[in-house]
Parts: C-alpha cells; sequence; structure tokens
C-alpha cells in the first residue's frame, strides 16, 4: 500500500491544481472491456482522474476496522458504495471502495465516513486510484462528503467463488472484476483453512465451493474480529471482537459480505485473489457443523525433562453434542507419527477439556493438536493444518526456540502470545553511532539467533557486548518476530557478538525463504571468490541492492537513512539511495554518500530485517560498510566512535576494572587493567572470529592492529 499511496500523494497536486472534475458514475470509473480483462488487464480508464460519483452505502462506517500506522490516529477510515442505478438493484462494475485517506495526503483520515450508515446517498469527490488490483477513489476530503436523502440498505446478489477465483485462489479477472466492490451472496461453502494472526486477536478463513473453488473471507471489517482484538476506529459500535473462529470443515449454508481485490495471477502480485469481506453477524448462516476447539493453552509454556505439560482447551458444538477428544502428540516432528491420549471434561465444566504430554528430553521439539468428533460423526483439528510446538528445556528458553520454524513458508513463531524470558548479547542498540534499535543475540547460534526487542525504556540505556536476560511477550509484526519487553537484566558479562556470513546472490537462500533463520541475526554480506557490487541503486524507500556481481540473478537488499512508523534503519550509515533522506524520515547524523551502481565493497554487514515482504540488512553504522570504492577509487565515509561498555571483570576472585579504547580501532589499540599484571589481551574482528591474542606483564599496554582491519575487543 506504502507504494501507491506515495505515488498517489506525490501526482495529486497537480491533479488538484490543474483537473477537470469528471461527473460519472460509479459503474463509469469500474468498468473494463472484456477485451482487457482476457487480456489481463483491469486498470480504470479513470485511474488519477478527479471525479465526482454518487452512491449508496452498503454498510455503516463506524464497522470498518483498518489499523494504519501511516494515518493521523491509527485508523484509516473506509466505506464501500453502490451504483443508483436501477435504483441501487446491483449489476456489473457497480460497486466500489471509498479509501478513507484524503487525496492529497494520505496520512489524513477522511473522519466523516464513520459517521455513514448503511442506505445513505452519498456524493464524493474524489481521485481514482488502485492497490492491489482494486480500484479505489481517495477523497479531497470530510467537505466533500455530502449525505442526500437515504434509501433501503442495498441486498447482496447471488454469485459463485467460481465465478471469483478457482482451486488455487487465483483471481479470475473476466468474471470477477464486474464483482469487485459489491455486497454478495455465497452458499453452500465448507471452511477448508483456518489461520490466526496478529498475536491471535485476529482470524482469516478459506472457504471452498463444491467444485473445489476457493475464496479468503477477511476481516476489514469489526465483526470477524475476536475477543481479544482491541478495535482501533474510535467510531466503533465495541472496544474488543467477539467473533468465535468455525472450525475446518464446518459449511456455511450462505455466507455475505463485500468483495475485494488481492491480486495475483496473470496481473502479478502475490495476494489472496479475490476476497469476500462479511460486515454483521448475519452474514454467516452457519450449516453442517463440526465441533469448535477454542481457548487451547498449555502449563507450563516451557516444561522441563520432568514436567508434564497440561493441555486445556474449549470445546463446543453448535448443533449437538461432543462425542470424544484426544490431544495427538510427537516428539519426531518430521516423521510426523504421534501417540494420543483422551482429554477429559474438568470437574464441573460443559465444555473444558484437559489432557498432559508427558515428559519428554531436554532439547526435543514437541509438537501437538487437538482433534475431537461430535455426535454426528463430524471431526475437527485444531490446529487446522500446523501444530502447537514447543521446545523442552532444562535450562530455560533460548532466542533459538523462540525464533526456529521448521517450514519457512509459516514464519510464525511457535511462542507468539506468550511471556517468556531469554537471555543474548546486545548486537545492536538504541545509542549514537548505532542502529537506534535494540537487537539481541543468542551466544554460540549461527541461525535463529537474533530477536528484536521494543517496548521498555530501560532498553535504550543498553551498549553492544552487554548480556541481558529479557522477559516480555513475543509477538509477530507483519510477519516480523519481536518481544515486547517487561523486565531487563544486565547479567555483567561483556561477550563479542558473533556474525553469520552469506553470499548475498544465494538464489536458493531466498527462493526457499532459508533466509528466515538470519531473521535479527547480525549478519555479513559476503562473495565467497571476490568482493561485493551494488546491483540497483534505488528500488524505492530507501532500499538498495548488493549482489555477488555485477549482473546477477539475485540480490539482497539493503536499507539506511530512514526512520519512521514504518522504516527502521540507521542514521549512522552513510550510504543511502537519495540526498532526501539527509532530513527525511529522520536527520541523517553523517554526511551522505549516495548509491551508484559503480561501487563495490569487501563486505557489508548489519541486522536482518524483515518488512513490506523482502528481507533487507540494516548497517549499524559505517564500520559495517568495508572498504567502499567507486570505479577503483577509494570512498571514506565519515568516522563513527560506538562506546562499548567498559568491561567489569573477575580476575582470580578479584573485581577489576578495564578500559579499551579506540574501540574499534585501524592502527593501535590501547588497554589498561586496574589493579592487575600478566594478563592475556584477545582481539576479535567485527564477525566476532578471534584475530589475534598478546599476553600484557603490567597493568597498560599499546597493541599494534594495523594489520588488522575493524577489530572490537
Amino acid at each position: 500500500m506504502k507504494k501507491n499511496l506515495l505515488f498517489l500523494g506525490a501526482v495529486f497536486s497537480s491533479v488538484l491544481g490543474f483537473s477537470q472534475v469528471n461527473n460519472v458514475t460509479i459503474e463509469d470509473v469500474q468498468h473494463v472491456s472484456i477485451a482487457d480483462l482476457n487480456a489481463c488487464t483491469d486498470a480504470s480508464a479513470y485511474d488519477g482522474d478527479t471525479v465526482k460519483i454518487v452512491g449508496i452505502a452498503l454498510h455503516d462506517g463506524n464497522l470498518t476496522e483498518v489499523a494504519s500506522g501511516s494515518v493521523t490516529g491509527g485508523c484509516r477510515p473506509g466505506i464501500h458504495l453502490l451504483d443508483t442505478a436501477g435504483a441501487g438493484a446491483g449489476g456489473d462494475f457497480r460497486g466500489i471502495q471509498i479509501h478513507g485517506v484524503e487525496a492529497a495526503d494520505n496520512s489524513v483520515p477522511v473522519t466523516d465516513l464513520h459517521t455513514l450508515f448503511a442506505g445513505d446517498v452519498v456524493e464524493i469527490t474524489g481521485v481514482v486510484g488502485s492497490y492491489q488490483g482494486e480500484t479505489q477513489i481517495y477523497p479531497l476530503g470530510n467537505s466533500f462528503v455530502n449525505v442526500l436523502p437515504p434509501v433501503s440498505a442495498p441486498q447482496p446478489r447471488l454469485v459463485s467463488v467460481g465465478d471469483l477465483n478457482d482451486a488455487n485462489r487465483v483471481n479470475q479477472l473476466p468474471t470477477g472484476e464486474p464483482i469487485e466492490g459489491s455486497l454478495v451472496m455465497l452458499n453452500n461453502v465448507t471452511v477448508t483453512a483456518v489461520n490466526f494472526f496478529s498475536g491471535g486477536s485476529r482470524v482469516s478463513i478459506d472457504v471452498t465451493d463444491p467444485n473445489g473453488n476457493t475464496i479468503n473471507v477477511s476481516d476489514r471489517f469489526l465483526v470477524q474480529r475476536l475477543p481479544s482484538y482491541a478495535t482501533v476506529n474510535p467510531s466503533s459500535p465495541a472496544t474488543t471482537g467477539s467473533f468465535v473462529a468455525p472450525p475446518v470443515g464446518l459449511v456455511y449454508d450462505t455466507l455475505i459480505g463485500i468483495v475485494l481485490h488481492s491480486e495475483n495471477g496473470c496481473t502479478g502480485g502475490s495476494g489472496r485473489g479475490y476476497e469476500i469481506n462479511p460486515f454483521d453477524a448475519s452474514h454467516y448462516v452457519v450449516g453442517v457443523t463440526p465441533p469448535s476447539i477454542t481457548d487451547a493453552t498449555r502449563m507450563p509454556t516451557v516444561p522441563t525433562s520432568i514436567e508434564s505439560p497440561v493441555v486445556d482447551c474449549k470445546i463446543l458444538d453448535f448443533d449437538g453434542t461432543v462425542a470424544s477428544a484426544y490431544l495427538h502428540y510427537t516428539n519426531d516432528i518430521l516423521a510426523a507419527s504421534f501417540d494420543s491420549v483422551m482429554m477429559t471434561l474438568k470437574g464441573g465444566s460443559t465444555d473444558e477439556y484437559t489432557a498432559s504430554i508427558p515428559a519428554m528430553a531436554d532439547g526435543d521439539m514437541v509438537g501437538y493438536f487437538i482433534k475431537a468428533e461430535d455426535n454426528d460423526g463430524n471431526v475437527s483439528q485444531s490446529p487446522s493444518q500446523n501444530l502447537h510446538i514447543y521446545t523442552v528445556r532444562d535450562n530455560g528458553l533460548q532466542i533459538v526456540d523462540v525464533q526456529k520454524v521448521l517450514d519457512y513458508n509459516n514464519d510464525e513463531s511457535y511462542y507468539v502470545g506468550d511471556t517468556v524470558t531469554v537471555t543474548g548479547v546486545v548486537s545492536a542498540s538504541a545509542r549514537d553511532y548505532d542502529l537506534g534499535y535494540v537487537y539481541i543475540q543468542q551466544t554460540g547460534a549461527s541461525e535463529w539467533g537474533g530477536l528484536s526487542l521494543i517496548g521498555n525504556s530501560d532498553l535504550v540505556f543498553l551498549k553492544r557486548t552487554e548480556e541481558i536476560t529479557v522477559t516480555g511477550v513475543v509477538e509477530e509484526y507483519y510477519n516480523f518476530t519481536r518481544m515486547n519487553v517487561l523486565t531487563v537484566t544486565k547479567t555483567g558479562n561483556l561477550v563479542p557478538v558473533e556474525m553469520a556470513y552469506f553470499d548475498p546472490s544465494d538464489d536458493n537462500l531466498h527462493t526457499t525463504k532459508e533466509i528466515e533463520k538470519y531473521e535479527s541475526m547480525v549478519v555479513g554480506l559476503a562473495n565467497p571468490t571476490g568482493g561485493l557490487f551494488i546491483t540497483d541503486e534505488n528500488l524505492g524507500f530507501g532500499d538498495f541492492e548488493v549482489g555477488s556481481s555485477a549482473t546477477p540473478a539475485r540480490s539482497t537488499r539493503i536499507t539506511a537513512g530512514r526512520q519512521s512508523n514504518n522504516a527502521f534503519s540507521s542514521l549512522w550509515v552513510s550510504l543511502v539511495t537519495d540526498t532526501a533522506y539527509a532530513m527525511n524520515d529522520g536527520e541523517m547524523e553523517v554526511d551522505t554518500v549516495i548509491t551508484s551502481m559503480d561501487m563495490e565493497m569487501d563486505t557489508i554487514s548489519g541486522v536482518l530485517y524483515y518488512g513490506f515482504g523482502n528481507f533487507k540488512l540494516m548497517p549499524r553504522n559505517n564500520d559495517d560498510i568495508v572498504n567502499l570504492s567507486e570505479n577503483g577509487q577509494a570512498i571514506i565515509l565519515d568516522s563513527t566512535d560506538y562506546q562499548y561498555p567498559t568491561a567489569i571483570v573477575e580476575v582470580n576472585g578479584k573485581t577489576v576494572e578495564t578500559n579499551v579504547y579506540p574501540n574499534p580501532a585501524s592502527d593501535v589499540v590501547s588497554v589498561s587493567v586496574n589493579g592487575v599484571n600478566n594478563y592475556v589481551v584477545t582481539v576479535y574482528d567485527l564477525g566476532g572470529r578471534l584475530v589475534s591474542e598478546t599476553r600484557v606483564a603490567n597493568n597498560f599496554a599499546q597493541i599494534s592492529v594495523n594489520e588488522l582491519s575493524l577489530i572490537h575487543i
């Protein structure tokens, strides 16, 4: 969304100043010829134009639940309108979404949309745009929303899933595009997937018709938000959701909602195809119902090898009774051979079931699921497709356990929503001359070892190499795993941060999504046979690419110079894509050097981040870029002066203080150790690799490192 909106924002100033307002119908805006649709083109003929349309509100405006960090107030309003042709009888190309931010400034919400009701007739002037294949109108502002006498709320039109998507959920443009933005009814569809996300507060559902065609049931509106979801719309009729997720196998006799587009297939994109968004509880009419399994918990969350964790859940059958419930478990997940134990009702309860998993060995990954059958023989399973997974630990949970997944295509942490405690070394900090955000890394872990930390004011005082223990809630931020920290404790240890290296042009790493295992770790990009090349100097939004040849088939993204609500890179890295970033999205702390296709470097390192569908390296400061050059001429970047903590160590039972400076160093490093003679100074490079050891006979020494590059103690 960000890309399209920024583009629109750049052109709207000229649109507003020079474009004539076109008085048109919704059908005019939405119509695309069948020839264009067959040729995989679904763009509106009015794309980019300023238009005035009149339509009937399909739903109350205060039901929209679209959180947005780029919109003032954190919520983007919206309304869907039906063309008034035929007294609102509906028809092809007659529905459209009003995207509730101002055309001239997409951070300003059009809050008057919250006050509309189903059946209100609205006149709106705005600019036609699109996002992921869906045509939308961006209003010129609240003053352009004029309510005319209301009519009866529009009724849905009956369509089939096959009109919209095929069995692989690929959008069918010739028959689906005329339905985009309309209120529709589907009959006799079966729930085939239930996917929880946003820490378990939201749910996405796939339903399939008898011919195998599939559509996603999405949650744009309050009606499909779960009880743990807190509403973001200030005009919402409720403060939390109340939806009960259906079990896989449930049949909806009728399902009603508004069709939105999330393009894929021949038009490109990796969206969900056409999707349906209900906005009222009456839109879900249930037919055959297998048992519903909800509220599954495990205690303890991280069992030791002598503990048998207890699994509890609620099981209900909406049209009968629960005949049986079993807990299936294994400590050999890849073999998928499960043992099972019957779940029993808790004393005094009619729907709360419990069972225990036997104790397993330290380090075992244990997977489990719950299966229930009702009196009609209908069966449901939770989770519907995957497993609940935990790792047995006698010495406490590790960062690796929080991050590791067995399926790269399903990368949500197994501990999302859990409060856990882990220990790691600070690999990036919020201090000057650093990334500006805090990450920790598990000592000795070559993969799955990094974790982003947010939410606690004590984090800003941390420095790299400090070992800390943190307790917090694991969460997924748009598929990026992080911890919302409750408490921070320093162990007193200072530990060099180890670095993993990979080839930025390793196609397999990206294609298989195996790069996921490096998320939040400090990694270095290195060419096994030479240096690195900038292969695209500006991908937009501060991103550029680096590869191991000038024209590789695959490169890895780098971001620097941007800090905002959705950009989290360093302001202490000179190499950026545009001079505009010197003062925008945070003020750069070092001079800018603009990326060029003629640039090369030995290596570049930093924290690996995931956002907007891409993994990208975030260098922490200029020290993370080694031997940058352009056309063979060396480029000297602004020096950085990151201050590592002073070490307090125990030597022969005596507490002593050490001081190392400068650090990093490129020529001579001075070392003083108060009160101790005869010790060894160990030198590591920025990758955490041992490069030298020097025995010192007194409490002060200067060690030459001029033959080493970019070291730290």
